[in-house]
């Protein structure tokens, strides 16, 4: 498991471990190892190293490469992620987001001047010039498992492929609690109104810096009305008889599966 601790930051060294990123794609060794050890890279001037936390007693460090080094094979972050146990799949999501926040955040978004990263127990960029501070952002997201007797709402959004389904899910808007997106996003994506919102689990999701929070709900009112432009079609399936839905890696596959447990439970 990934230690995440409040000491000082280290400097990148030799004795560390590395998730070496080029654009949006992991740089893996034989059979997908992703946790680099420094002397199967050659570093370079332009590279910035982001401390992750501590795997194993070892620093980890995140780097992102202009071009792939020689003996790397480049492969997709959701790919991977979906190849990983749960601790793996922390400490890449970690990784992933901590790069991309250092990329999009070298300079000042109120006055301009290129930011300056702190080593200090904390991830932290501050302007020299307007004292502004960034941190690593995280966008709060619902992801929602809506029963009816012994059926579960499952949609696909547009940009899915055919005959995949999963949770409804958006974003939390500011001012809003988490319940209340819920229901919001299900009234707008599906129509329905929903009751007995309860907290389920949560897990990162690092396209790019998400938190996608899990509930279950149970239905109260309302015909399945998929939102224009947003669901392509929704529908209720029986929980012995359901479609393709996400597998166990993601919350989305966790949520429905749990969510049978709990429904068999009750009968």
């Amino acid at each position: 498991m990934l230690e995440i601790g409040t000491q000082t930051h280290p400097l990148p060294h030799q004795d560390a471990l590395y998730v070496l990123l080029h654009r949006n794609q992991v740089l893996v060794e034989q059979d997908n190892l992703f946790l680099i050890p420094f002397t199967h890279f050659q570093p370079n001037s332009k590279m910035s190293a982001i401390y992750c936390g501590q795997w194993q007693g070892q620093d980890v460090f995140v780097c992102r490469f202009e071009s792939v080094p020689k003996g790397f094979t480049e492969v997709g972050l959701r790919e991977l992620l979906f190849l990983q146990d749960q601790d793996h799949y922390l400490l890449l999501s970690r990784a992933h987001q901590l790069s991309t926040w250092d990329r999009d955040h070298q300079f000042c978004g109120r006055c301009g001047t290129p930011m300056q990263e702190k080593h200090i127990a904390e991830h932290t960029k501050i302007c020299p010039t307007c004292n502004l501070r960034h941190y690593p952002r995280i966008s709060p997201c619902i992801i929602v498992s809506i029963c009816k007797d012994d059926h579960i709402l499952l949609a696909r959004g547009l940009h899915a492929p055919k005959g995949k389904f999963s949770n409804i899910a958006g974003f939390v808007e500011a001012g809003e609690t988490l319940e209340q997106a819920v229901a919001r996003e299900v009234r707008e994506e599906v129509g329905l109104e929903i009751t007995n919102i309860r907290y389920v689990d949560s897990q990162p999701w690092s396209f790019p810096h998400q938190l996608m929070v899990g509930f279950f709900a149970d239905y109260v009112a309302g015909e399945i009305t998929p939102a224009p432009g947003e669901i392509d079609e929704a529908n209720w399936y029986h929980i012995d008889n359901l479609p393709h839905i996400p597998n166990s890696a993601t919350i989305s596959g966790q949520l429905i599966t749990h969510h049978i447990a709990h429904i068999n439970n009750k009968k």
